[in-house]
């Protein structure tokens, strides 16, 4: 921050040396700006520069502008004989900020005098014309901001012409001349503006005669007192307070008066300015009232400001500004309601053996709307975007399995259980649209077993099997999940998993595949049958031996077989050495996800095959897997129960 304003104060010590160097003796119209604004303020504006004024005062404050900005002043002093008029446009761009400007005054109906021989009185001169005189300026403004440290530069080119014809003469005069202008922001708050006038110097010439461009050096600060944003104003506050403090040094060192102006502009109502200030010009200082109204974009501005230096000049100051603005209109229309309904306890497919179980769910809903924001810049542009956007809000009318409950947001409630699948639902009312929006979760309650709690770690294998009918527990209320299951119950377990022809489950009665399988046994028609369909073999000898413990390696696999997995070889677990006459079933088995309760261990492949396991490998299959899902969905048992 130091180096800019070491920078800015440079800059304008150069120019300005260069702008004082010559002596002005021509009227430049340009030097004093008389908008309603800026009188109200008492002329100070070269620190402040935000809005169109700045063209004549400031014209690197341009850049900061995000709007086009016009502004207009007509009037006539003097009686009627003088006419003033003032006009500005400027508008953003993306390669800074372009503007136009004019200022003029014209005197009409002058009549020449002369002394009367008589009574020596100064009397009008009928033997000429009445004089008319004009003096205008053209500026054509560019300004922009500098990409390093908060440095805005701006100039106008200004192109001069006067007139003079009447009395006997017509003779008109032009010339060219620039302004160069810096500002700087050293606080978010505080911006410093200088503004060098004529900076070429120069004459403009008559047809016989020829006067020096004059001008001021004009230095400003402007100070955000109090304003409603966070770090852009000295104190936070509702309302908005600027202080702006001008200095005009006088192109001419010797003869010259530096003038002051200061102003302030207190802005109660985003509708309303109240102004005042202190204005000092070479014909004296007197103090200055001012108001505006801003309606939409545009902004009406009255001053009341005397200004001895002009004799009959009427000191009511009236200018009507475009300065832009941009409103923000938002429309929304409900489209839909999506549910937000999240049911926290119990997670879906539970499985437990107790009679009720703890609910636990937010009751809440996603209301969508087709949002239309249409953002309005008076006589610029509208610009629209339509895009869904969503609320959330609490249902109403909860109800859980068509019973209300009092409660609204999160809700805590109990839902009893019957013995096999339940479904808990929750639903709720969108209002006032009176959309009803539902959630469910799906609970199995089963009747424990005395040897495997629900926390058993195959508990779901276990429960699933033992209600879809593929494995059943003792008499005596156990499961025994640790024991080692033989051929022949394993062999029943997946042939229980097919629908089976009646006509084959009573000729595999008699059947005789094996030799150590027949008679009345309860495993002969699910031998013949796995058999049959290629699920088992026996032995070289003919035989089944139903009645063998399966190890580890030959239970994973008859299933891995069931599951119709394609043989691959590999070192699936740290245990087994290459040659292994399993590995071609164990390795697909771990890749289908099938020995996930194995992750991290041994296999260990001589180990007795548990009923628990054979329900876990068994659950993980592919056909299992679809039937379980067709279960919890559906309640459906699709095994055959024999």
């Amino acid at each position: 921050m130091r180096i800019a304003l070491v920078l800015f104060v440079i800059w304008c010590v150069v120019f300005g040396i260069s702008a004082i160097a010559d002596t002005g003796t021509t009227i430049d119209i340009s030097r004093s700006i008389y908008s309603g604004r800026t009188l109200g303020m008492g002329g100070a504006h070269v620190g402040l520069s935000d809005d169109g004024d700045g063209l004549f005062t400031n014209p690197s404050g341009l850049a900061r502008i995000e709007f086009p900005q016009i502004m207009g002043l007509s009037r006539k002093i003097m009686l009627d004989e003088t006419s003033y008029a003032l006009y500005s446009f400027a508008a953003p761009t993306n390669w800074g900020t372009f503007g136009v400007g004019y200022c003029g005054a014209q005197t009409g109906g002058s009549y020449p005098t002369m002394r009367d021989p008589g009574t020596n009185r100064v009397v009008i001169n009928p033997s000429l014309e009445a004089i008319n005189y004009e003096n205008s300026v053209m500026l054509f403004t560019y300004a922009r901001k500098l990409p390093w440290r908060n440095i805005l530069l701006g100039g106008n080119l200004k192109v001069f012409n006067q007139s003079i014809n009447g009395g006997g003469q017509f003779d008109r005069a032009t010339a060219m001349n620039l302004d160069l202008s810096a500002s700087y922001k050293p606080l978010n708050y505080l911006n410093l503006g200088a503004n060098i006038q004529n900076v070429l110097g120069g004459k403009i010439n008559w047809g016989n005669a020829s006067e020096k461009l004059g001008g001021y050096t004009k230095i400003g600060a402007a100070l955000n007192v109090l304003g409603q944003n966070t770090g852009e104003a000295l104190i936070k506050h509702s309302q908005n307070v600027a202080a702006c403090f001008d200095l005009d040094l006088p192109r001419d060192i010797l003869g010259g008066t530096t003038l002051m102006h200061i102003g302030a502009e207190w802005s109660p109502f985003k509708v309303l300015s109240l102004r005042a200030g202190l204005n000092q010009e070479t014909g004296g200082t007197g103090l200055t009232f001012g108001i505006g109204f801003i309606n939409s974009a545009f902004r009406f501005d009255y001053a009341y400001a005397q200004r001895p230096g002009i004799a009959g000049d009427n000191p009511h100051y009236f200018s009507l500004s475009y300065i832009g603005d941009r409103t923000v209109k938002v429309s929304r229309k409900f489209k839909r309601a999506e549910t937000g309904i999240k049911i926290l306890s119990p997670k879906d497919r539970t499985i437990t053996s107790l009679e009720s179980i703890a609910l636990r769910a937010e009751m809440k809903a996603q209301k969508i709307f087709s949002q239309t924001t249409t953002w309005t810049v008076p006589l610029i542009e509208v610009t629209s975007e339509v895009k869904e956007v969503s609320e959330t809000v609490n249902l109403t009318n909860i109800l859980r399995n068509g019973s209300p409950i009092n409660q609204t947001g999160t809700i805590d409630s109990t839902a009893p259980l019957i013995l096999g699948r339940n479904i808990i639902n929750v639903s709720g009312s969108v209002t006032p649209e009176s959309i009803l929006l539902s959630g469910e979760v799906k609970v199995l309650r089963i009747p424990p077993f005395n040897d495997a709690p629900i926390n058993y770690w195959a508990i779901e294998p276990i429960a699933l099997s033992s209600v879809l009918g593929l494995i059943k527990g003792y008499p005596d209320g156990s499961f025994r999940p640790e024991k080692g299951i033989t051929r022949a119950e394993l062999t029943a377990l997946i042939v229980r998993t097919g629908i089976i022809d009646p006509k084959k489950w009573d000729s595999a009665l008699t059947e005789e595949k094996f030799t150590d399988v027949k008679g009345n046994a309860w495993f002969v028609r699910y031998v013949n049958l796995g058999a049959g369909l290629g699920l088992i073999t026996g032995y070289p000898d003919k035989t089944f031996k139903p009645n063998k413990v399966l190890n580890r390696a030959e239970g994973l696999t008859i299933l891995a077989r069931f599951a119709k997995l394609i043989e691959k070889e590999g070192i699936a677990f740290p245990d087994l050495g290459p040659g292994f006459w399993a590995n071609k079933y164990i390795q697909p088995a771990k890749e289908a996800g099938l020995l996930k309760y194995l992750e991290g261990k041994n296999f260990e492949p001589a180990k007795s095959f548990s009923r628990a396991e054979a329900s876990e490998v068994l659950y993980r299959t592919a056909p299992i897997q679809k039937k379980v899902d067709q279960f919890w969905e559906t309640g459906a048992i699709t095994f055959e129960s024999r």
